[in-house]
């Protein structure tokens, strides 16, 4: 495979983990859980984009070296590159991305929720399985879509979700229920 090549490939598993899910939700399709099941692995990924990456860069460097041993032009070397350069740059944001993400974990925060209205009530739901700030959004997008639901506020971190919520409209079993739904795993406060 062509160096370019393999460089938006590797840049393509260093963003799956963040860009699926997202693309999910705005398709209306995040209650499916595969944002979940792909945050699992988000370090592999990292890990074969970056390897992918590194591939991508030493067959850049071999075909230059090779043309300038027998004095030839080298095919799309300046787009090739350009285009590894970009990439290289992708790959490096979704990494640091990540290694936020895990430095946020360390910081143990309490969730602030927003000033409830008269009729709402608060809670926090502990939630497994969130591993990045995609996985807050996926949640937070799908929590306000149901009717009833306020305020929500997805962290990571504390590996739980806030929420205010009109107790006339939805029940916090159907908030534990329709995060369970998008692929989590949530249960009822103690």
């Amino acid at each position: 495979m062509k160096a370019d090549k393999l460089g938006i490939l590797s840049a393509l598993f260093a963003s799956v983990c963040c860009v699926t899910p997202l693309l999910l939700v705005l398709l209306g399709l995040g209650s499916l859980g595969i944002g979940a099941v792909l945050g699992r692995f988000h370090w592999w990924f990292l890990g074969a984009a970056l390897i992918l990456l590194t591939a991508a860069w030493r067959r850049y460097f071999q075909e230059r070296r090779r043309c300038a041993t027998e004095c030839c032009e080298m095919a799309s070397g300046t787009p090739t590159r350009w285009t590894l350069l970009v990439v290289s740059l992708v790959v490096a944001a979704f990494a640091g991305l990540n290694l936020v993400t895990f430095a946020s974990q360390r910081q143990q925060t309490a969730p602030t929720p927003g000033s409830p209205s008269d009729t709402a009530t608060e809670a926090v739901i502990p939630v497994e399985g969130m591993t990045c700030l995609t996985c807050e959004l996926t949640i937070e997008s799908g929590l306000k879509r149901l009717q009833g639901i306020q305020h929500a506020d997805a962290r990571m971190a504390e590996q739980a979700v806030s929420v205010q919520y009109d107790p006339t409209q939805i029940s916090l079993n159907d908030v534990v229920e329709a995060i369970n739904k998008i692929g989590y795993r949530a249960r009822l406060p103690d």
